[in-house]
This record gives structure tokens, sequence and C-alpha cells, in this order.
């Protein structure tokens, strides 16, 4: 859920200013950069996993088997940016969401539903295909490594929303 509301507020980040009109990002182009670098490490549970992996003391066999195990799921990961590509296309072109953020005309409900509908069943197929890889790439691990997974998933996020500063 953590990783839904993560993704979530990345969307919001990226699509309120185009729904808004606003003329000014609500981040630095530094912290938008950072949020945008977490993400794509959360949601590539591979690299993320390689990025720690003095802190997890991973074993020389543990990134060879990472490695190979990235270069398989390349299908995966293009598959799931290819679908949040595929969503943000949608919603930009979707009248009904834009809605939303106006003060005064009338409200297309219908136009909202459909919208958020077609979103939750995209974000749905992103979310199954990071938990299978995530499960793939514990399965690597020992049980003392995928506990410390949790406390260095906040440390990014943490490092996120400092706009990159360690």
């Amino acid at each position: 859920m953590r990783n839904f509301s993560f993704l979530l507020s990345i969307l919001l980040l990226v699509f309120v200013p185009r729904f808004t009109r606003a003329q000014q990002p609500a981040l630095s182009p530094e912290r938008q950069a950072a949020v945008l670098e977490a993400g794509r490490l959360l949601n590539d549970p591979v690299q993320f996993v390689l990025q720690y992996r003095q802190e997890l003391a991973l074993t020389k066999t543990q990134v060879a088997s990472l490695e190979q195990l990235a270069v398989a799921l390349r299908d995966s990961a293009s598959a799931r940016t290819a679908l949040r590509l595929q969503q943000a296309q949608q919603t930009a072109k979707q009248p009904g969401l834009a809605s939303v953020m106006e003060w005064s005309g009338p409200i297309d409900e219908s136009a909202i539903r459909e919208t958020i509908r077609q979103q939750s069943a995209m974000q749905a197929e992103i979310m199954i295909a990071s938990a299978r890889d995530r499960r793939v790439v514990g399965a690597l691990l020992s049980a003392e490594q995928r506990a410390q997974l949790p406390q260095l998933q906040m440390s990014e996020m943490m490092k996120a929303a400092r706009g990159g500063a360690k």
C-alpha cells in the first residue's frame, strides 16, 4: 500500500500542474529528479537491491544472480514502463479528469468514473507485475537481508523528499 501511495504521489506531481495549468512546477528541478529517481529505483527491485549491496552485505553469488535476473526482468520492467506511459497518455487526453480541478461548470461524473476505472485497471497490472518481481528478488536474499529492505526503502523515500541529499 505504501508503494501505491508513493506512485500516486508521483503521478499527482506530474499531472496536477497540467490540470491546473500551473506555470511553475511545485518542486525544484533537483527535487523532481530525486523523486523520479526514487520512484524508478523502488519500481526496479533488482536495481534497488544492487544499489544497497553493501548495506545488505550481498555475496558475490547473490550479485551475479541479481545481475542475471536484471536481464531476465527487463521485459517485465519494460512492460510496466509501457503501461505507465499509456496511462499518462490516456490521462492527458481525458477531459473528464481535468474537469475535477475546475471551480465551475458541469461535472461529468461518468467520464471521471471511466477514466479512474481505466487507470485503476492499469495500476493493478503494474502493481501485480511489481509484486511478482519483488518476490523473485526476495527469494535470492536471506531473511535478514529481506528484513532490511523496508528501512532501505524508507531511506530512499526520505532522500527523495530532501531533494536527493543524503
